[in-house]
């Protein structure tokens, strides 16, 4: 397993191809560790954007995969319905998530269905947010509650890639670099002439779901 560092200004971020095949369909896969003494929660998420050569962009919230943006978690304003087992997509089909998973140490996934992203998407980047799980932090919304953790608290953190066999094509353990952070983008899978990528991009932030969005958008 490769160590996920912070990205470097200037800096090339470090590739993976993942498959040739357009339509190809594989599993991202994040697991998160913490210890008895903190009751947090890692959410993972992921946008189905554009890059025309000026960073990611996501333009309707139908294509923002996110648990804020489920009506079950935000009635108000989430655009994604949630499955009866908890697993909810995108409007495409595109992106699949697996669930919320409110408790430690655990596991989320997406799945990327090469066949059913958009036409003019070719970058999905890839984020995970840690709350504190007692009390949701503003989980229906993306706010932080006060004194919201950052991933220093996070014991362990790492995100896998697995093609539609199970097969693992590359995995990557977030560095203590992020200590001070509460979102990381894990890394983008790209879409390019030759197929499928795994861009390793390790870019800190801190703020709200929101605040990310504006980044995107």
């Amino acid at each position: 397993m490769l160590t996920l560092s912070l990205e470097k200004a200037g800096a090339e971020t470090p590739k993976l191809q993942l498959s040739l095949k357009k339509g190809a369909r594989f599993t991202v896969k994040v697991e998160w560790r913490c210890d008895a003494q903190h009751a947090d929660d890692v959410d993972v998420h992921a946008l189905e954007a554009r890059n025309d050569g000026n960073g990611a962009k996501v333009t309707q919230l139908a294509s923002v995969l996110s648990t804020y943006n489920t009506t079950r978690m935000n009635p108000k304003g989430g655009a994604l319905p949630t499955n009866p087992d908890g697993s909810f997509q995108t409007t495409s089909g595109g992106l699949v998530h697996s669930g919320d998973k409110q408790v430690q140490n655990n596991v989320e996934s997406i799945v990327i269905d090469g066949s059913s992203i958009p036409d003019g998407v070719n970058e999905i980047p890839i984020l995970v947010t840690v709350h504190e799980a007692d009390h949701g932090g503003g989980h229906e919304t993306g706010e932080p509650a006060e004194d919201e953790p950052a991933f220093g608290d996070i014991e362990f953190c790492s995100i896998v890639l697995l093609d539609d066999t199970g097969k693992e094509l590359g995995a990557y353990r977030l560095s203590d670099e992020f200590k001070d952070f509460n979102v990381v983008q894990l890394g983008s899978v790209l879409l390019g002439a030759n197929g499928w990528e795994y861009a390793a991009v390790g870019s800190g932030f801190n703020g709200t779901f929101n605040d990310v969005l504006a980044h995107f958008s």
